[in-house]
């Protein structure tokens, strides 16, 4: 019955599946979270993310990342080396993606789910599709499209905050450009 009524409580009225902009965890949620419970709310986050992207909502987007920054890791980039990024850079980062692909859809081969055990990482297998119809970053559209997969892990802490990343994907045809664009005026 206590059981029952841990669950209870962790559950009323707090869940961040409503998307706002920063969880309030009650006692027994903080509780469970320290001892490695809290999976769901953990999934969460992550699922909160990317409604952001399909919404195209920045300030969700935002509000997901730690305030101190994220790490991220891109296996397949260009250094494929770790860098910190600001939630606002990680925020804008997102908003020139949608700009030249505003038709984006995210979808799942496997939504956002916590690792086993006490674990903090939370993994999704997601593509997206759409068309590259927007300017972006001053590089004109081709009206080709877009088909790109990959899949993230994201560690969320105490706080339910993303504060690492670590993703393997493809790219779009305005990131190779961008890319190339980058490289280009770097020499």
């Amino acid at each position: 019955f206590l059981l029952i009524l841990l669950v209870a409580a962790a559950l009323d009225g707090t869940s961040v599946a409503a998307f706002s902009a920063s969880p309030r965890l009650n006692p027994v949620q903080k509780f469970l979270l320290k001892i490695g419970r809290g999976k769901n709310l953990r999934e969460e986050v992550v699922s909160r993310y990317f409604d952001g992207v399909r919404t195209q909502n920045r300030e969700q987007i935002v509000s997901c990342f730690h305030s101190s920054g994220t790490t991220i890791r891109d296996v397949c980039g260009v250094s494929n080396t770790e860098r910190l990024a600001t939630p606002d850079e990680l925020g804008e980062r997102c908003m020139e993606f949608l700009a030249a692909h505003p038709d984006t859809k995210v979808m799942f081969h496997y939504k956002p789910t916590c690792g086993r055990g006490k674990s903090k990482w939370v993994y999704a297998h997601w593509y997206e599709e759409g068309t590259w119809s927007g300017k972006s970053r001053g590089i004109e559209p081709d009206g080709s499209a877009l088909d790109v997969e990959g899949q993230t892990r994201f560690f969320v802490d105490d706080s339910l905050k993303i504060t690492s990343m670590v993703v393997t994907r493809t790219f779009s045809k305005w990131e190779k450009k961008l890319q190339g664009s980058t490289t280009a005026g770097s020499s």
